[in-house]
């Protein structure tokens, strides 16, 4: 097992990032998800934003949940918030929503490796072992997978 890595430290860093200012957080126990991703944004001075939450409590929004793809999610997020970084819980009934698509998790990762919008991003997600084993080839310098278990406690 490599260092653990420290998490407030890497939401601090993403903002400086050019490109690649997205980042996800593999979870493996969906719920504790909510509070800790709230956790991390309090700590970093960050905004938090719960999908589900949002989606259970404006009708507007979840009447569309058929037409929210992975490029219009981005597009959703862009702006969303005036905090540099974004950290996002609630994505998984989203996510089983674009099951159908055969390259939904490619297309998810390669926003998550080319975005370079404000605000930066920290998706907080149940384990994918496909988003976990995923290359990401474009920035190597950059961390873009973390696995939960991995990181230094909040």
């Amino acid at each position: 097992m490599s260092d653990p890595v420290n998490m407030v430290q890497l939401v601090r860093d993403l903002p400086s990032r050019p490109r690649g200012r997205a980042c996800i957080v593999l979870t493996h126990e969906y719920e504790s998800q909510k509070e800790w991703a709230a956790e991390l944004a309090r700590q970093t001075d960050s905004e938090h934003l719960d999908l589900l939450e949002l989606f259970a409590q404006d009708k507007n929004l979840s009447s569309k949940i058929g037409q929210f793809l992975v490029p219009s999610l981005f597009n959703f997020l862009k702006n969303r918030s005036q905090s540099p970084v974004l950290v996002i819980s609630g994505i998984e009934f989203l996510k089983a929503t674009w099951a159908g698509q055969s390259d939904v998790v490619e297309q998810f990762a390669s926003h998550v490796e080319t975005w370079n919008q404000k605000p930066c991003l920290l998706f907080v997600l149940q384990y994918d072992k496909m988003i976990a084993t995923r290359e990401y080839r474009r920035f190597r310098q950059h961390t873009f997978v973390v696995d939960q278990k991995e990181t230094l406690a909040l």
